[in-house]
């Protein structure tokens, strides 16, 4: 199980080669965002770091998990940050400052084309004692190496509105993973870090 916290560089992707009989795999990249309503048809053709370079983007949380087709994948994302507004009072014994967010992030992926993947994605948030828990679920059939804007219900900061997204990148044969390790390689030379928007004030 794979995660990276947001603001720091993630490890170099395993270097295992997809088994030649083995079912394809789906490498799944999310990030949780948060941003005005009319700014999210902006986001096309866009990268996940030109996204989170973006001055009008927060980047609440990122992560990634790898697939197998047709079968659910899960990740815990832990942050002790205040990512969405308080719903609840803080109670007394709790720091001010203390807001921990535990989100969980499930994806089924399942090829519907050569070049297609239909994801069925559920974010939950368990925010204890600040937010109740709250489940968002969707779905929506993406090209690969292309990303979905889930709009979700999540409680956002002003005006704004929180979207999940989601990038597939199918991975049927050894040459696939060849193509994948190498982008990924790459990525970790020439990008930072996503930056992180703390300042919620």
């Amino acid at each position: 199980m794979l995660t990276t916290a947001c603001g720091s560089r993630e490890p170099a992707p395993a270097r295992s080669p997809q088994p030649a009989d083995s079912p394809p795999r789906v490498f799944v990249d999310a990030m949780l965002i948060d941003m005005h309503p009319d700014d999210v048809a902006r986001l096309a053709g866009k990268s996940f770091d030109e996204i989170a370079a973006d001055a009008g983007v927060r980047v609440l949380s990122g992560t990634h998990v790898l697939a197998t087709d047709d079968v659910t994948a899960e990740i815990a994302i832990t942050r002790g940050e205040r990512l969405l507004p308080l719903q609840r009072a803080l109670p007394p014994q709790t720091e001010s400052d203390r807001d921990e967010h535990d989100f969980r992030f499930e994806v089924r992926p399942r090829l519907v084309e050569p070049d297609a993947v239909h994801l069925r994605v559920v974010l939950e948030l368990d925010g204890r004692p600040t937010h109740p828990q709250h489940v968002f679920s969707s779905s929506a059939i993406v090209r690969n190496r292309h990303f979905v804007p889930f709009r979700t219900d999540f409680p956002a900061h002003g005006e704004r509105l929180v979207v999940l997204l989601v990038r597939p990148e199918i991975l049927r044969d050894q040459e696939d993973w060849r193509r994948f390790l190498e982008r990924r390689r790459s990525r970790l030379r020439d990008a930072g870090p996503f930056p992180l928007h703390n300042n919620l004030d």
